[in-house]
């Protein structure tokens, strides 16, 4: 079963032959989903790369060469995405009772990759497509009564104003409305949603890359960040990176 929406996947082994082979049946599996996959060769920066965009799935080697074993870096990432798939890795079957400290999908070896990681990521994207979604998530409601749309603020990519129109750009498509970005950005999650320009706002958790003038979407879409917002996006995404690790929100200046 494909997984609702845009699917990515983060893949961690400090073996470039073996990111790549993971990478190739990757994407001959999921030819026909939206997908963006992410190689890394250390939790380290895995790690950095979830406090600014979500995984649905992970898929984790074992035995990593930093300090974070694949197990002590499911761990972490789940605290920041607890909806996130882990599918372990590993060419040593003595591993296998270890990853049981930590919630997953399958364990496969690498020497049966090729058979078994296509089981695995179907199994994972059952999961994800059959996983309910919160009767209480927050909703953003366009529209006059008799003619309204109602938004899950999960789903939202980013928003553009247009002339006189906003659009709010989702995982499901778009929807357009008469009331101004800066009407609906009150009416959303402060922590989670950022103006970057007169005409966008993007949704933090929906970001896949932050620079000092453009900031780079799921989808591989790219939103410029003004420099009379750019003080502005620094703050809101160290307050969004802090509430994802649970401390107090701070003044200090996130990395641009």
């Amino acid at each position: 079963m494909k997984p609702d929406g845009h699917l990515t996947i983060a893949v961690c082994d400090d073996q470039p032959l073996v990111l790549r082979q993971v990478e190739q049946q990757l994407e001959r599996q999921l030819a026909g989903v939206p997908h963006r996959i992410v190689p890394f060769s250390g939790s380290g920066d895995l790690l950095r790369a979830a406090a600014g965009q979500a995984f649905q799935l992970a898929i984790l080697d074992v035995c990593l060469p930093d300090q974070d074993s694949g197990i002590t870096l499911a761990q972490r990432l789940l605290a920041l995405q607890p909806d996130c798939q882990i599918i372990f890795l590993t060419a040593y079957v003595a591993c296998c009772q270890d990853v049981y400290d930590v919630a997953h999908v399958a364990f496969v070896l690498k020497e049966e990759m090729s058979a078994r990681l296509p089981v695995a990521v179907a199994r994972a994207c059952t999961r994800l497509a059959a996983a309910p979604r919160p009767a209480g998530g927050a909703r953003l409601l366009l529209g006059e009564p008799g003619d309204a749309t109602q938004l899950f603020q999960a789903d939202i990519i980013f928003l553009e104003r247009r002339v006189r129109t906003t659009w709010v750009h989702t995982l499901q498509g778009q929807a357009a409305t008469g009331e101004k970005l800066e009407s609906l950005l009150a009416r959303l999650a402060p922590d989670a949603f950022c103006q970057t320009h007169k005409s966008f706002a993007v949704h933090w958790p929906m970001v896949e890359q932050y620079g000092k003038t453009l900031i780079r979407l799921s989808g591989g879409v790219q939103v410029p960040i003004s420099r009379r917002y750019a003080a502005r996006v620094r703050q809101s995404f160290l307050r969004y990176v802090t509430a994802l690790q649970g401390g107090p929100a701070g003044d200090g200046e996130a990395p641009p």
